[in-house]
């Protein structure tokens, strides 16, 4: 997998909402700085992958140009307030709808120069399924800290905003060390095939 490939897809978002929550003393000017900002960083980090058709490169161009025309362009600005809600949305329905229709979004990254015989195997979309699951249920959770303190905008809550950025850290260990992992077993695996005295000095 390309790691390096799939994190620089997530740049936009965190910067985004980075720059919309920084203390600038406008509101609006911290939006309009977010937007701008993010839509930049998907074009200079996902470029190559919009023109290849990357479902979330795609996907976060979409959302930041849309929402920069709706709420910056057209004024409704009370879209504003559920942002960060419809995002973390966003995001776990195309985790969970890539997943339903059989082509987990981080098939696109790891294919990159991986031969066409071992990308159409079963343990590689087997790998690809799982660690895509792992980033649904992270955003779904997201998604649910964000919505819970939509409707309930408690000051003394607000500490649990912080919490789906542990579930993103949670994410992006797993789709580091959950490749390796099972590279190494299947490298293990075939050693012991065919050298099974191995085994027997260990």
């Amino acid at each position: 997998m390309n790691i390096l490939s799939l994190f620089a897809a997530f740049i936009p978002w965190i910067a985004f909402a980075l720059v919309a929550e920084a203390p600038l003393g406008n509101p609006g000017l911290s939006l309009i700085l977010a937007f701008v900002i993010a839509i930049a960083l998907t074009l200079l980090t996902s470029y190559h992958q919009i023109l290849k058709g990357y479902i979330l490169a795609i996907v976060s161009l979409a959302f930041f140009a849309v929402f920069f025309v709706l709420i910056i362009g057209l004024k409704y600005y009370y879209l504003a307030n559920y942002i960060a809600v419809l995002s973390m949305l966003l995001l776990t329905i195309v985790c969970w709808a890539t997943i339903l229709f059989r082509f987990p979004f981080t098939l696109q990254y790891s294919r990159e120069g991986v031969e066409p015989e071992r990308a159409k195997s079963a343990p590689f979309l087997r790998v690809n399924y799982i660690i895509t699951a792992v980033w649904a249920i992270a955003f779904t959770l997201g998604f649910a800290i964000d919505a819970f303190l939509l409707v309930y905008p408690s000051p003394g809550l607000l500490f649990w905003d912080n919490l789906k950025w542990v579930f993103m850290v949670i994410a992006i260990i797993f789709t580091v060390w959950y490749p390796a992992r099972v590279h190494k077993q299947r490298a293990l695996e075939a050693l012991t095939k065919y050298r099974p005295d191995i085994l027997k000095k260990a």
